[in-house]
């Protein structure tokens, strides 16, 4: 079996919607599809991330490292 690689933008959907493990971040994804339905750009990353996600065990999951691909919240002023 072919080893799943994530692309930039793919980590940083995980890494935005990270809930600790690969199942409930997997769900926290999922929820967003119904918001970008219509975005041409977004859905198709979501869907795949999705896809690939769905494709690691936990422990490859838990192997990631998102932290890189976290960012701040910006400050409203």
């Amino acid at each position: 079996m072919r080893k799943v690689t994530f692309e930039q933008n793919e980590m940083l959907v995980m890494a935005m919607f990270d809930a600790g493990n690969r199942k409930h971040t997997l769900e926290r994804i999922e929820e967003v599809i119904p918001n970008v339905q219509d975005d041409e750009e977004v859905l198709p990353l979501v869907v795949n991330t999705i896809e690939k996600m769905k494709r690691i065990s936990d422990a490859e999951f838990h192997k990631l490292d998102l932290e890189p691909y976290k960012q701040e919240p910006e400050d409203e002023e």
